[in-house]
């Protein structure tokens, strides 16, 4: 499909992308965005860079009826800011049909009052459960950036939660990689989800194509043309570079890259013409062609302004360009382009300080870890993790224990366990609570990391709760007088459980 007006959008949608310069579907939203309008749920291997917010935004503008009470589309992704920017976005695209579109924890008005919600999964979790947002009412939920949401333990458990709260409903689950949590989680949840691609829940295989060349990926935030113009100049001194080709997703993109180039004193102009060092494309084939007609590909060197949306796309701006060309692109793009590359068998170099600095930082864990395989005694290490390698493979748990360390998860002397004390709540399965009501009134009430809550034992009449012993005390506090489901709650220590106690690591 080569229009949005042929995927079947409403003519006001499709006025709303035209005027945000988005003229034309990427494949991946050629395939899946009339597969989501007809209502179906879905597993779409896809992130940042691949198009994917109007892949499930469009349809999900085009099938809410504006105008409701609360929510009847929700979105959870990883990080607030990102759903507050991803919120804007597809407001712009909503206003031509009515749509109020908002996120949690970002500057709108009344937010749980929103056609379509954007929210960390964690920011859902304690509103959820005390009613301040209403989700009886969602018809489409959409998980974005499932990878990361799976993969950090307190996130899934608010995913869980959260989907635990959600009527039967259209379900898309976006993940680049799809990983075996994500894939486990589709199981469960979507077991008629659609794949898109058809082989998007396949494991990714570590073989990759023969060497085709570099890429050189220069990374910037939201506005990349900040530093298209200094970038263009730097390009244009290398040696045998006479003009610089650059891709751009649309016309109006295009045009306003031509500007800006202009009001810099670089001189812009069609592909082939001989008499400007820049040239815009937006239609890589005819482009090649005008370049083989004028007889110039040796001194072409191309630049992608922002991420090539699949690896056609790729291929067909960088495949014949001199030294596999330049992407200049957000952060956030990255494991999207790493992707892209490696399938269509690119190396990535990059090129910007924001990763001169990351570069430095990975050569000295290099020399840390190849400091600690030729002087410590890892034998411990290695029987304690021989199961998680055997089942992961060295490579993924390697990477897995680098995050865990750097995002502060696991502390470097973490030979102490976490001590946990049981409670007794006053509420029980008669009073209609469930796991996810109690978790959410604990994290919420007591302002608590869901990791600090154990197992979670609810009965007929009364519930036990396992907590962290340093917080029990701030829990219990928390907890007295406040109402679960309409019934007041009475907290304390269970007398039949253990008592706070100190509790040192075993020798």
């Amino acid at each position: 499909m080569d229009t949005f007006e042929e995927v079947g959008l409403a003519p006001e949608l499709v006025e709303s992308l035209i005027a945000e310069g988005i003229e034309r579907p990427t494949t991946l939203q050629a395939e899946a965005m009339p597969v989501l309008m007809k209502g179906n749920s879905a597993l779409v291997r896809g992130g940042s860079g691949a198009g994917v917010l109007v892949t499930y935004g469009a349809p999900l503008l085009d099938r809410i009826e504006p105008g409701g009470s609360s929510p009847r589309g929700l979105v959870m992704v990883a990080d607030r800011s990102h759903a507050v920017r991803l919120a804007r976005a597809l407001a712009r695209l909503g206003t031509s049909l009515g749509h109020r579109v908002a996120a949690i924890g970002g500057p709108f008005a009344l937010p749980e009052h929103a056609d379509i919600l954007f929210a960390t999964p964690e920011d859902l979790v304690s509103p959820a459960s005390a009613d301040r947002v209403v989700l009886d009412g969602i018809e489409v939920w959409v998980i974005d950036g499932a990878t990361a949401l799976m993969g950090d333990e307190s996130a899934r458990k608010a995913v869980e939660m959260v989907l635990e709260r959600l009527p039967a409903g259209q379900g898309v689950v976006l993940a680049d990689p799809v990983t075996e949590k994500v894939s486990d989680l589709v199981e469960r949840r979507l077991p008629r989800a659609v794949h898109i691609p058809s082989d998007a829940a396949r494991p990714d295989t570590e073989g990759a194509p023969v060497e085709r060349g570099r890429l050189r990926v220069h990374a910037a935030e939201d506005t990349p043309g900040d530093v298209l113009p200094s970038l263009v100049d730097t390009l244009l001194q290398e040696d045998g570079v006479r003009h610089l080709l650059l891709f751009f997703r649309g016309e109006d993109q295009a045009a306003d890259g031509g500007d800006l180039l202009t009001l810099h004193g670089f001189h812009a102009g069609a592909p082939g013409d001989p008499d400007v060092p820049v040239w815009l494309a937006v239609d890589a084939m005819e482009a090649r062609q005008a370049i083989r007609e004028a007889g110039v590909g040796e001194s072409v060197l191309a630049l992608s302004v922002g991420a090539p949306a699949d690896v056609d796309e790729l291929d067909r701006r960088h495949g014949g360009s001199r030294d596999g060309g330049v992407i200049l692109a957000p952060t956030r793009q990255q494991p999207h382009l790493r992707r892209l590359a490696g399938e269509a068998g690119y190396r990535v170099e990059w090129i910007s300080e924001e990763f001169s600095v990351a570069e430095a930082a990975v050569r000295q864990l290099e020399a840390e870890i190849a400091d600690a395989i030729a002087n410590a005694d890892l034998a411990p290490s290695h029987m304690m993790l021989e199961r998680v390698v055997r089942e992961h493979g060295a490579a993924q748990v390697a990477a897995a224990l680098t995050w865990l360390l750097r995002s502060g998860r696991v502390a470097p002397d973490a030979s102490a366990p976490t001590a946990f004390v049981r409670l007794f709540l006053s509420i029980g399965s008669r009073d209609g609570v469930s796991p996810g009501d109690l978790l959410g009134a604990i994290t919420g009430e007591a302002e608590i990391d869901g990791e600090r809550v154990g197992r979670i034992d609810i009965r007929d009449t009364f519930s036990k709760v396992d907590v962290d012993e340093k917080v029990a005390g701030r829990v219990i506090e928390a907890l007295n007088g406040i109402s679960v489901r309409g019934r007041s709650v009475r907290a304390d220590y269970d007398r039949g459980g253990p008592r706070p106690q100190s509790r040192r690591p075993k020798r």
